[in-house]
This record gives structure tokens, C-alpha cells and sequence, in this order.
């Protein structure tokens, strides 16, 4: 017998005694039987419908009294002149000794990176409590850390590198809030009173997706604009922006979203363009520019769709002469856009585009124009450089004339840092804190400390008068870097 006549001998008999034995075990068990999973009958508990409606800040604690109003202020995302530089006069230490400079307070906050606001003695933070499943605007003393009040409500989401990420718009009479699901408040600041609610998914939402969708994978990273007593906000759903009145909450204008652009992680920065004062977005899909004055306010003036990186958190940089950077995020790296005037409308051009391992780049921190210089910490896919505080030209943008040195590098290059007037400060990934002084195109270390051990110390800082505030994924801590009395 040849072996494939053996080989058919052995599978036909295999196959005979498979059988054999499943007509017996189907006639030896006859009480066995087939049953449809039916719910209910598979011993779960009952599942319950989870209800997706939302009470935006339908709650209120009141917590202490305020003890003292610290001069100093740090009203919005990168500052009263959307620069991320401080004017104030307050006379600041120009060295450390071994302790650092003095902790005065720090609190817990959940998980996130939501960088803090300051007004009239008190500090504002978006918060996200995982036990309660709650959003919250926090406010706390200046000088004390104690907390004063919290508005909340509950919507349950999950975490996705973190919760909260935005940073609250305040002013004398207002603050106003976006939380990572895109609801937005509108409260009273000094006694946390609830004048106004907006829900974003639900009401600029795109009809046929689940829940709007018009917030990014990542949660809203938008922060809320004031703009003369007018909240500016960029849903990129139904309406591309849109102007609120803070005092009635009624919405004055819309810009129509007829190119379908969507809600980016960055914020809108207004910018004076050929005279003109604009509001620029960087959304997905592209680039645009709304008026943000005049009779024509709300109306899109110019829109690019050269630029359009998957993602993009670092919002633009005004470099005047009537053009901005922008950048993308993931390796996407930067580009300069030009806009041009012929009399009766504008134009958007890009032009220095460029991967981040071929000029200034950024993954998540603003940069800082500071005179004609731009200073940017790399981030980990800008080859040689990445990790570095480097310095650039605004003519420039690709070839840097000054970085730190491959010796000097500042992690992940996610950390944020802040100017007050000459001096830079910046902290690391993982919580220390660098003090340096610009000379010209320089950057001279003057000292540094560990102010905690931090994880994901990722959020913008606020410099208020002689504290600055700064928090990692879990805490948040004022130290005070003034002048010794």
C-alpha cells in the first residue's frame, strides 16, 4: 500500500469514530438544548439606559471667605496680551538659594492638565472630579490656596490621557469656562453665580454623528475668549465661531461653516492684520480668519485649507508684518501664512512649511515671539534638537540661532514656560523649574529647582504680581518667585 492510501485509511477512520461518538454523546444526553441568548436570561443584572443629558453647572458649594485680594492678574490662556508674557512690575528674584523659591500653597485636582486663571485675588481652574464624575470651576485664594467656592455638574466621560484641559476667561464680571465635553458656562466671579450655560454638541452639533461630535478624540482643549464683554468661541460644527454676550447669554453672531471645519485642540488668537482685528483660528481642515470689529463682525474674512496637520494644539503666533505661524502636532511641525489685501478682500498663502525635525516646531506649549526672536522647547520628533530651548528669527524659522545644547534638554519637550520681561521661566516634564534671563538671541540659566516630583507636568502656568502657578496631572502649586523684602 503506498503512503497516500495509507493517509486516506487513517482520516476516513478518524472521521467514522468522530461521528460514531457525537451520535452517542446527542442520544446519551437528550436533555441538552440549543437556547437563544435572550436579554434578561442569562443571569446579568438588568442593564439600565444611561441618560445623556447634562445640567451645566447645576450645582453650587460654598466653601470659605476670601482672606486677602494679592494684586496681580493672569486672566486668560497666555495672558492679558495673548503673548504668554508678563508686563507686571513686580520686581522678581534673579537667584534661588538651596531651597528654591518658597512653596505658599498646593492643592489636589484630578487628573488633567488645565493650566490656572488669576483675578483680583483669586485663582480659577477647571476641574474634573473622577469620584463624583463632575466638572467643576474651582476657585481659590490667591494667598492661601484655601478654597472659596466650586461650581459643578455631573456628566461621566472616559479618561483619555487625563480629563480637563482648558483654561478658564475671566475679567471683572465675568468667567467663562469650556469643559471637555465642549459645555460651556458663564458665572459670576467673585461669588460663583451661574448667569449662563451653552452646550455645544447639542446645539452646533452636526446632525447624523454621535453626540454632535464636533469635540476632538482628546476632549475639548479650546480655551474660552472675553473679548470686550463677548464670549468667543470656535464650535466648527454648524457654526464655524460665534460671538456670546456674556451678559445675557444670548449668542450675537455666527460665523457659517460652510467648509465643514472642525474643532482643533488650540485657541483662537485675535491679531491685528493689515489694520484689521481678526480673530484666527487654526481648526481641522484648515485655517481662517473672522472679523472681530466693526459692522462686519463675526464675518469669515479669509480661510486656507493648505495647512490642515490631524492634529494641532499649540495655537498661532502673530508675527506681524501681517503673518503667523501655525504648527501641527505629531511631527507635523510649522508653517508661516501670509495674508495679503487687494482693496476689497484677503488672501491666505503658506509658505516656510516644514516637518519639526526642519524648524520650529511644537507638539502642545505656544511658542514666544519676545522682540524678533521665537522661543520654543522642541519636541521628541525634532531630531538633534529635540528637548532643547532653542531660539529662532521670525525671518527665519528654520535654521535656529541659539539652542541649549544636546547636554541641556527639558524632557519630552511638553513642559510650558512663561516670560516676565526678560526672564523666562520653564518647567520640565517631571517638575523641575529653570529661571533664565534672555540676552538677545540667548537664553543665560540663572537658576533652577526641583519643586515637586511631578508627572506630566504639562500645563500652561499663570504669573500673578510675585506667584506663579504652575501643576503637573495631579496638583497644583503657587510658589513665590518676588524679591526677597
Amino acid at each position: 500500500m503506498s503512503s497516500i492510501s495509507r493517509n486516506r485509511v487513517i482520516i476516513g477512520s478518524a472521521i467514522v469514530v468522530f461521528v460514531a461518538a457525537f451520535l452517542w454523546w446527542i442520544s446519551a444526553v437528550p436533555s441538552y438544548k440549543v437556547v437563544e441568548r435572550v436579554p434578561g436570561m442569562d443571569n446579568r443584572p438588568p442593564q439600565k439606559q444611561v441618560s445623556d443629558s447634562v445640567v451645566i453647572g447645576k450645582n453650587f458649594d460654598t466653601l470659605n471667605k476670601i482672606d486677602e485680594v494679592l494684586p496681580g492678574s493672569w486672566p486668560r490662556f497666555r495672558g492679558a496680551d495673548y503673548d504668554n508674557i508678563s508686563k507686571d512690575q513686580t520686581p522678581l528674584a534673579e537667584e534661588w538659594d538651596t531651597s528654591g523659591p518658597p512653596v505658599r500653597w498646593q492643592v489636589s485636582l484630578g487628573e488633567g492638565y488645565a493650566g490656572p486663571a488669576v483675578m483680583n485675588g483669586r485663582v480659577y481652574v477647571l476641574d474634573y472630579n473622577e469620584k463624583r464624575k463632575a466638572d467643576m470651576l474651582r476657585c481659590f485664594s490667591l494667598k492661601s490656596g484655601n478654597e472659596l467656592w466650586r461650581r459643578w455638574y455631573t456628566v461621566e466621560f472616559k479618561r483619555n490621557h487625563g480629563y480637563s484641559r482648558t483654561i478658564p476667561s475671566v475679567t471683572d464680571k465675568y468667567v467663562v469656562t469650556i469643559g471637555p465635553r465642549s459645555h460651556v458656562m458663564c458665572v459670576d466671579p467673585v461669588n460663583g453665580n451661574l448667569l449662563w450655560t451653552k452646550d455645544l454638541e447639542k446645539e452646533y452639533g452636526i446632525p447624523g454623528t454621535v453626540k454632535g461630535k464636533i469635540t476632538p478624540d482628546f476632549y475639548c482643549g479650546q480655551c474660552p475668549l472675553i473679548d470686550h464683554d463677548m464670549a468667543i468661541i470656535a464650535p466648527g460644527g454648524k457654526a464655524l465661531m460665534i460671538g456670546v454676550d456674556c451678559a445675557t447669554g444670548k449668542v450675537a453672531w455666527e460665523t457659517p461653516n460652510r467648509d465643514s471645519l472642525r474643532m482643533s485642540h488650540t485657541s483662537i488668537m485675535p491679531m491685528i492684520i493689515h489694520g484689521k482685528k481678526m480673530y484666527v483660528y487654526a481648526a481641522l481642515g484648515g485655517v481662517c480668519g473672522v472679523s472681530a470689529e466693526g459692522d462686519d463682525i463675526g464675518k469669515l474674512l479669509w480661510k486656507t485649507t493648505e495647512w490642515s496637520p490631524s492634529i494641532t494644539v499649540s495655537s498661532p503666533v502673530s508675527l506681524g508684518n501681517d503673518e503667523f505661524l501655525v504648527f501641527g502636532s505629531y511631527g507635523a511641525g510649522g508653517a508661516r501664512i501670509k495674508i495679503t489685501f487687494n482693496g476689497s478682500g484677503y488672501t491666505a498663502a503658506v509658505s516656510d512649511q516644514h516637518k519639526s525635525s526642519g524648524g520650529i516646531a511644537s507638539e502642545q506649549q505656544t511658542p514666544i515671539m519676545y522682540g524678533n526672536q521665537l522661543w520654543a522647547v522642541l519636541p521628541e520628533n525634532a531630531g538633534p534638537l529635540k528637548g532643547q530651548l532653542v531660539c529662532y528669527n521670525k525671518s527665519d524659522v528654520i535654521t535656529p540661532v541659539w539652542s541649549s545644547g544636546k547636554e541641556t534638554r527639558f524632557g519630552k519637550g511638553m513642559g510650558p514656560f512663561i516670560l516676565s520681561g526678560s526672564k523666562l521661566y520653564l518647567l520640565d516634564d517631571e517638575g523641575t523649574l529653570y529661571l533664565f534671563r534672555i540676552d538677545g538671541s540667548k537664553a543665560l540659566k540663572l537658576a533652577s529647582h526641583k519643586i515637586m516630583d511631578a508627572i506630566d507636568a504639562w500645563s500652561p502656568m499663570a504669573l500673578a504680581g510675585r506667584y506663579l502657578i504652575l501643576r503637573d496631572s495631579r496638583n497644583m502649586v503657587c510658589i513665590d518667585i518676588g524679591k526677597k523684602l
